[in-house]
């Protein structure tokens, strides 16, 4: 489980220097979890560690939205102030989402029935 963890850490911290050396708007903790994934592809899958620390840290994900929670509440008048771009882009990202998950399905539902 040790391995997994710094497997993820070692992630993190990659994903950090390549945000602060770029100066990049996106954290670095979503360039690293970019780079995990493109890692486990070429890879072509995961080992024990790596699982076993996933699932024990989705056992506590609750408590990881917390402070996103604690952001949004301080950010009222924010909020507020840009609710019509907000809400235009949430629908439209929803809408989005469904189109690209339906058109993935349909395609992988296909794959399958040609096998």
């Amino acid at each position: 489980m040790l391995h997994g963890i710094l497997t993820l850490l070692l992630f993190q911290f990659i994903g950090e220097c390549i945000s602060k050396f770029f100066e990049l708007k996106i954290p670095g903790a979503i360039i690293g979890m970019v780079l995990l994934l493109l890692f486990l592809v070429i890879k072509k899958g995961s080992f024990h560690a790596l699982d076993s620390s996933v699932f024990w840290l989705l056992r506590y994900l609750p408590l990881f939205i917390i402070p996103a929670a604690a952001g949004i509440i301080t950010q009222v008048e924010t909020i507020s102030n840009e609710l019509f771009a907000i809400l235009a882009s949430l629908i439209f990202g929803t809408f989005l989402a469904l189109a690209f998950s339906a058109k993935l399905m349909d395609s992988l539902i296909s794959r399958k029935e040609k096998r």
